[in-house]
Parts: C-alpha cells; structure tokens; sequence
C-alpha cells in the first residue's frame, strides 16, 4: 500500500511539474499563477501547495528535470572523450543551448537557490544533472589515479559549482559581454592547472597525472 501512495504521490507531483512547465514556456513566469497550474494540472489549490509551498519551487523543480535530461544526452558522449578537462567542458557546455533560449526562468531558479541556502544553510537541493555528471566525472578520474587522492573530491566540485554559479549571474547581468562556452574552458583549466597554467604540471592545483 505505501508504494502505490508513493507512487501516486510521484505522479501528480510529475504532473504538477509538467504542467507548470508548459504554462511558463508559453506564457512566460510572472504571467503563470498557482491557480492556473492547480487547474491545468487537475489538483486542489490546497494539494499544489502541499507539494511546493510557492511558484519558484516548482520552476526549480523544473529546470531540475530539464537538467537531468541533458545529463542523460551528455553522457553517451563522455565516453568518447580523451581526458578530465574535455569531459568536464563538454558536461558543462551541453546546458546552455537551453539556458540560452531560458534566461529569464534560469535567473529566476538560480536567485531562489541562492536564497533558500542563505535562509538555511544546511538546505540540501537534489543534485541537478550537470551537477551528477560533473562529480561522476571528478570520482571515476580520481579512482582511476588521475586525480591526487589527497585531494577531497567534493572541495574540487565545490569549487567548479561556485565558480559555474558566478559565470552564469554574470551572464544575467550581460549576455554581450560574457562568452559561457569561453568562460568555461576558462574555469575548467583554472580548476585543473590553477592559476599558474597547464605548462607547470608540478604546481597545478589537482595534481593531475599525466596520461
């Protein structure tokens, strides 16, 4: 009986998903309602808000599924890439063809991340795709030794989460003057080579080993 409450509970919570999705790529965030979602999704208003207390939530949510599916598209390729550094660009690149055409609902979802974390700290969001993809990658390298094992692997992905999360406010901010696929090779040899560059291998900040 509790798997088939869960799963019911999976169902209209999906359906919910869906539906307020659909409402923001046509009609736009500000315009949608909850009460335009709770009717389209065929639920009560009570029940919509006992599943996502505001409307934020549910984009959240949203762009989370939209995440993952490009997650799951991405890494059918990284397989065919030769290295940590063309991994990781590719993981992180393949979200901005949608982040691009979405950069009004992007903003949106970021600033409501940023505030649930600064209202509780110890908050844990599910992990997006990208974010799953790009600790995937980061563990199976350094389990295959080419990654220092002294170095925590989740202080590595901290630091390209934090950095990822500036480029992308700074892209809000100014969508001329910020190049997200340049700035993200930039990131990326920052994190693997740090400041000093790829041509000092002794000093660079994950130790990688050469191939």
């Amino acid at each position: 009986m509790d798997g088939l409450v869960e799963r019911k509970k999976k169902e209209i919570r999906d359906r919910i998903i869906a539906v307020a999705g659909g409402l923001f790529n046509r009609q736009g965030f500000e315009s949608t309602t909850m009460d335009q979602i709770a009717a389209e999704a065929v639920v009560a208003r009570k029940t919509l808000y006992n599943y996502f207390p505001i409307k934020e939530a549910i984009a959240d949510e949203y762009v989370r599924s939209i995440s993952k599916e490009t997650a799951r598209e991405t890494s059918e390729i990284l397989s065919d890439l030769p290295d940590t550094r063309s991994q990781l660009i590719s993981a992180i690149n393949n979200r901005y063809d949608w982040l691009e055409l979405n950069p009004e609902l992007c903003g949106i979802v970021l600033r409501y991340r940023m505030k649930v974390l600064l209202q509780e700290p110890n908050h844990k969001f599910e992990s997006s795709g990208t974010q799953t993809l790009i600790m995937n990658i980061l563990r199976a390298d350094q389990e295959r030794g080419k990654i220092s094992s002294d170095i925590p692997i989740e202080r590595v992905f901290g630091i390209i989460e934090y950095m990822r999360t500036a480029m992308v406010l700074d892209w809000l901010k100014d969508n001329t003057r910020v190049n997200l696929r340049e700035e993200t090779v930039r990131l990326v040899d920052l994190v693997l080579y740090g400041a000093l560059g790829k041509q000092d291998n002794t000093r660079n900040y994950l130790s990688l080993k050469k191939e």
